[in-house]
């Protein structure tokens, strides 16, 4: 009978929960739909810069070009790398960023002339 109990207030709890969760997200309310884009699109800036500047400071990514371009948390690397050990490192430390949730490839191998 008490786990009876227990079991059926840990699920109107969970339930509950759950509620308040979703309904912070189903808002019609222009001026709080403005300021989250608005946190998102500085998250992601913070991310652009964090990110290009460990790479253009990393000793073994010298003679490299790069382009970040963070949205929503995905960052794409673009540019040209000298060889495929410096494509390599440059998606492993872009990765490694706090706060990045995915990392795509847009690097070519050879620098351009």
């Amino acid at each position: 009978m008490l786990k009876r109990h227990l079991m059926v207030a840990c699920l109107t709890g969970a339930a509950t929960f759950a509620g308040l969760g979703l309904s912070a997200f189903a808002t019609d309310d222009p001026q709080l739909l403005a300021a989250m884009l608005a946190n998102n699109e500085a998250q992601d800036a913070a991310l652009t810069d964090k990110v290009e500047t460990l790479l253009r400071t990393d000793i073994g990514l010298a003679g490299s070009q790069f382009r970040i371009l963070a949205k929503s948390s995905v960052v794409t690397v673009g540019g040209s790398v000298p060889d495929e050990h410096a494509l390599r490192r440059a998606l492993d430390l872009a990765s490694r960023v706090r706060g990045v949730r995915e990392v795509r490839n847009a690097m070519e191998v050879g620098v351009p002339n």
